[in-house]
């Protein structure tokens, strides 16, 4: 699954595609792909402008302002929050282009002062939604829906967006393996198996530790890894692991960086000591049993 650098990636090449231009038309491919509390609110898809798109946890948000004409009843701000989970892609095509085996969801754009010519297919662009697997979503809502939705009241704070020393002390609070810890987004939002492991390592912590057992300046000192390496692989374009590729259709590069993840039995590329490799909070962890301690 996408994590915070992925997804982070996918909203800096989204947005110069689709900021600002108006959805002329919508095309649902499949039903479960998109989920509104309101039907209301989904009909309001049509003739809004998409003014902003910015990343929360793992989540692609696009904030619409509906425009209808006909439904002034809408014109109101709203969000579409697309959870890409394992498998969802954004691709912006032409006006003419024709769905593609994976594509759930499409979005006909076109520009704000060419909405009278929004017929003609050399005016229009389309916003696919594709995803393989079909376990991501597109959940349109208000912004007082958004506010109330039990998944977005639980996330977690933004790791870069934290000083180092509060995000260790939520860590500190927290019972169970630290590993755990990072993993659960309402502890910190957006952090995956790949970043938790690359961290852990960079801080020398052992992913089994108890996080309450561990020292504020460990974690503190963790924290920062965490900082770090989002960081980097936010500037080499994430990780492509399997499916992942940002909105321009390319892929990410910090997998060849990874110090742990995904390496069991290879030699560390600090110590040379084989890695290890278990089970923790029901993830495949990978590990250096010299460099990383309790």
């Amino acid at each position: 699954m996408p994590e915070l650098p992925e997804v982070e990636t996918v909203v800096r090449t989204l947005a110069p595609q689709v900021t600002g231009k108006v959805i002329h038309n919508m095309h649902i491919l499949h039903a479960k792909s998109l989920q509104s509390p309101t039907v209301q609110v989904a009909s309001a898809l049509h003739h809004a402008t998409i003014e902003r798109v910015f990343r929360r946890a793992k989540l692609v948000m696009l904030q619409c302002r509906a425009l209808h004409p006909l439904h002034p009843e809408t014109n109101a701000q709203f969000f579409m929050a697309f959870h890409l989970k394992m498998t969802g892609r954004f691709f912006v095509h032409p006006g003419n282009t024709a769905p593609l085996k994976h594509t759930r969801l499409i979005f006909d754009m076109v520009q704000a002062d060419q909405m009278d010519k929004a017929h003609q297919a050399n005016n229009l662009h389309r916003l696919f939604f594709d995803d393989m697997r079909t376990f991501g979503y597109c959940r349109v809502m208000l912004p007082h829906e958004l506010d109330i939705w039990d998944f977005w009241q639980k996330l977690g704070p933004e790791p870069l967006e934290t000083v180092a020393k509060s995000l260790a002390q939520r860590l500190h609070a927290k019972r169970g393996s630290i590993k755990a810890v990072l993993l659960d987004q309402t502890v910190v939002a957006g952090i995956g198996n790949i970043y938790a492991d690359e961290a852990l390592f960079q801080a020398g912590i052992v992913p089994t530790a108890a996080a309450s057992s561990l020292s504020m300046p460990r974690l503190t000192r963790l924290a920062q890894a965490v900082q770090n390496v989002l960081q980097r692989s936010i500037e080499e374009c994430g990780s492509s692991i399997r499916d992942y590729r940002d909105a321009n259709g390319d892929a990410g590069s910090f997998q060849n960086n990874f110090f742990v993840y995904g390496r069991k039995g290879a030699l560390c590329r600090v110590c040379n000591t084989p890695l290890d490799c278990s089970k923790v909070a029901g993830r495949t962890t990978v590990w250096c049993r010299n460099c990383q301690k309790g």
